[in-house]
């Protein structure tokens, strides 16, 4: 029996060139399955700090007043509640600088974040939300306050009750701005 060695050296390169690839294609895979992993952790994450804040609106009927009357003017609110809503608008805010963070590394879906996101400049619109933004910014992501801020500059300010009623803290609140007992 004769032996093509250049036969036998062409079929070893064939097996290999084809082991390299059934490499190339799992691997392909692995990173789909976590990319898709990341995905689902990330929206997971999302929604977890969504309801640790509305848990926390839901559970502290104070602060939930403040942050209406403060989204609707912050001159409504004297120094400690002006301070309660600083804090509360840079937790929520936050939310919203993550939530864009994981969106621009392909983490999170565009649907989930352009969905929040809505909510969010309709949000920051309301007058006093929008005069804590132009104050506060600079505590935040300088990127993610450049885009906001671009977005924003499109959008009239407008207290929140005329898009949801909701948000009309006269329903929660006295004549004098203060909580209802």
């Amino acid at each position: 029996m004769v032996i093509n060695w250049e036969a036998l050296g062409a079929t070893a390169n064939l097996l290999a060139a084809i082991g390299v690839i059934a490499t190339l294609i799992y691997l392909a895979i692995q990173i789909r399955q976590n990319s898709n992993q990341l995905r689902g952790s990330a929206t997971i994450a999302v929604y977890d700090y969504q309801r640790s804040l509305t848990e926390t609106l839901t559970q502290d009927q104070e602060l939930y007043n403040i942050a209406l009357r403060g989204n609707e003017d912050l001159n409504l609110l004297d120094s400690w509640e002006r301070q309660r809503f600083t804090i509360w608008c840079i937790q929520e805010t936050g939310m919203w600088e993550m939530c864009h963070g994981l969106w621009k590394q392909g983490a999170l879906d565009e649907d989930i974040y352009r969905g929040k996101e809505k909510y969010w400049l309709e949000l920051h619109s309301s007058p006093g939300r929008r005069e804590w933004w132009n104050r506060h910014k600079i505590m935040l992501n300088e990127q993610f306050c450049r885009e906001v801020s671009k977005r924003l500059e499109s959008i009239a300010v407008r207290k929140l009750r005329e898009s949801n009623p909701i948000f009309d803290s006269s329903v929660h609140t006295g004549a004098e701005g203060k909580a209802k007992a």
